[in-house]
């Protein structure tokens, strides 16, 4: 018997804030409070007896530009970190729990991977198994595992490409609202010790349209595997 989660907002909750955005914030209050320090250290040498109305102009004017600067920094730093999720390696439950909630929240979801490993619990295969009864889970994978045909079972389209096409894929990709507008990508890879993945929407980054082309590749390689080339 499957369960419905999709209503089940404590099941699937919002992953948590990546390191690297705790990490920013970090920076930016580090740089603001060296700001606030080196004007503390400098306003006591200054005679403000001595300061003139042009003079007070120009420092006022400095002042406008230091912060007009720091809100730049502060703009430029979140926006190069949008659509940025960072996870240690070894944090397997958070980047778990990250792609169920991209999966639970996707609509129509293809997901492109090399074995299905990663949905190793009840958790995660009953969240899969409710995708493809209700027609909206897509699997692109070299060849067929015991649970992806079980998922085909339950009406989830799967492409097995084949092992001569790509034996072992390296690219790891979800794209959620497939095949409508405002559908988007997450990339995983790994960097050093983290796993980072990045999203993209339509139109917003070649990447997205290499994704969703390769999801069209998979799905002709599959059919003609099966003699339904079209």
């Amino acid at each position: 018997m499957i369960k419905v989660f999709k209503n089940n907002k404590d099941l699937w909750p919002r992953p948590k804030r990546s390191r690297d955005v705790k990490a920013l914030t970090v920076k930016l209050i580090l740089i603001l409070l060296s700001m606030i320090a080196l004007l503390a250290t400098l306003y006591p040498l200054v005679d403000t007896n001595k300061i003139t109305p042009s003079r007070a102009s120009i420092i006022s004017i400095v002042g406008v530009i230091l912060f007009l600067l720091y809100s730049f920094l502060v703009f430029y730093e979140v926006s190069t970190m949008d659509g940025k999720h960072i996870f240690k390696q070894s944090d397997s439950t958070s980047i778990k729990n990250y792609m169920l909630h991209w999966i639970a929240y996707g609509g129509r979801v293809a997901i492109w991977t090399r074995d299905m490993s990663w949905a190793n619990d009840d958790r995660s295969k009953n969240l899969l198994l409710e995708k493809a009864q209700s027609g909206e889970l897509i699997i692109c994978l070299p060849t067929h595992t015991s649970f992806s045909r079980e998922l085909e079972e339950k009406g989830g389209e799967i492409y097995v490409y084949g092992m001569e096409l790509l034996s072992d894929p390296s690219a790891r990709f979800t794209i959620a609202f497939y095949g409508r507008d405002g559908s988007k990508v997450a990339i995983g890879r790994a960097r050093a010790d983290k796993h980072i993945i990045e999203e993209f929407d339509t139109g917003s980054h070649p990447a997205f349209n290499l994704a969703n082309e390769l999801v069209q590749v998979a799905k002709n390689a599959s059919q003609k595997k099966n003699g339904n080339e079209i």
